[in-house]
């Protein structure tokens, strides 16, 4: 019985050694469109390459990029824009260059636009004139960019509204959703915005102009977004008609010391990982496993570009 029973305690250790250490994601603050984004990759990563992902929220994802940067942390998400300046030491990294970061693969584009409260009688830009709307963004690196770019397709500046200090984008949402504010940057498909709908009533998102002035304007200040056409869908909140929006890519990456099995799962992962990730965020429906390979003109993971060439996914 003895026997048995060490038998037993050994084949339990083995099991529990066989589990897959700790790996860490950064994102933004919990219940951020970033950090449900985080949740549908390690649920893919969990499913599909056995890891076990666990996102690792700070104020911002931009406050992720240093603790990725130091090998403290696995992985990250951040926008095209951001992780740019971040590995160029560029904008707000001016003096601090984050050279150890590598790219992983293109995530998805985040699809946004400037929204107000659906009962609140503002319709268009014009409206916004006065109005109160987010600024300072101290732990987001695109946030006032993004309202800059938003109003600029508007024809307005920061100088024909009333600006609102906000910390970070989680901030904002709830300064947004306790009335403090009057718009604010809805990202169309997350969970954390189809909350903020239901707390105010719903939301309505400003019509963008798609016209090339218009479209020079918004790439004028955000170089990296581009607008597109959404048409409604029964998993898009407040999208009841075809509407225009803000887009940019988000990125998944990690530090060049990265374990190349531990990224060649994640890459796996998130190549055959959409549906699982779809169920959790509705924006990963844009995710497109065939264009993962984005190219920035900065360096990927050695493991990633392996697995790029294998599958035939040229930038």
């Amino acid at each position: 019985m003895r026997l048995g029973t060490t038998f037993i305690l050994i084949a339990a250790a083995m099991v529990l050694g066989a589990r897959a250490e700790p790996v860490t994601i950064a994102s933004a603050a919990q219940g951020s469109s970033t950090y449900n984004i985080a949740l549908a990759v390690a649920r893919a990563a969990s499913e599909i390459g056995g890891l076990d992902l666990r996102p690792q929220p700070y104020k911002s994802t931009s406050q992720g990029a240093a603790f990725v940067d130091g090998g403290e942390v696995d992985f990250g998400l951040e926008n095209a824009f951001a992780v740019r300046e971040a590995m160029l030491g560029l904008g707000r990294f001016e003096g601090q260059t984050m050279a150890n970061l590598r790219l992983v693969a293109r995530l998805q584009p985040l699809r946004m636009a400037l929204a107000v409260r659906k009962d609140g009688g503002i319709r268009s830009f014009d409206d916004l004139r006065g109005k109160r709307l987010p600024a300072g963004f101290r732990a987001a690196v695109t946030g006032e960019l993004l309202i800059s770019a938003m109003l600029a397709n508007g024809g307005l500046t920061y100088d024909d509204v009333e600006k609102v200090p906000v910390n970070d984008f989680t901030a904002m949402a709830d300064a947004f959703a306790a009335g403090q504010l009057d718009a604010y940057i809805f990202v169309i498909g997350t969970p954390r915005d189809e909350q903020v709908s239901r707390t105010v009533g719903g939301l309505l998102p400003l019509p963008f102009i798609d016209g090339a002035e218009a479209v020079a304007r918004v790439q004028a200040i955000l170089p990296v977004a581009s607008l597109g056409r959404l048409q409604p869908d029964p998993s898009l909140v407040d999208i009841e008609k075809e509407t225009v929006v803000l887009e940019y890519d988000y990125f998944v990456y990690t530090h060049a010391g990265e374990a190349e099995e531990t990224v060649r799962k994640m890459v796996e992962s998130l190549h055959g990982g959409k549906d699982l990730m779809v169920q959790s965020v509705a924006s990963m429906a844009w995710f497109e496993p065939a264009r993962m390979n984005a190219d920035l003109g900065l360096p990927y993971h050695p493991a990633a570009e392996a697995f790029f060439r294998e599958k035939g996914l040229s930038n």
